[in-house]
């Protein structure tokens, strides 16, 4: 007989809106936000994005249906 390791299996609770039980649709917004592209320019005029990068400040979670503020659930994503 071979000994078998547990396996464990990560459940999550779902996150559901408190005020209209919606459970799918939900947004973040970022608050101060700065955002840095840096592109490089083809010979044909295009430009193809090069890095990328963002700074924000408090960053809020809202509910996508009746736009309630969630950001106390959003240590959970």
């Amino acid at each position: 007989m071979v000994a078998r390791k547990p396996v464990t299996v990560l459940v999550r609770e779902k996150i559901v809106c408190p005020y209209c039980g919606n459970q799918e649709e939900f947004y973040e917004v970022a608050e101060n936000a700065l955002m840095v592209v840096h592109y490089l320019q083809n010979e044909d005029g295009t430009f193809v994005p090069l890095d990328e990068s963002m700074e924000a400040g408090a960053v809020k979670f809202f509910c996508g249906r009746c736009q309630a503020d969630l950001s106390h659930l959003r240590d959970r994503l």
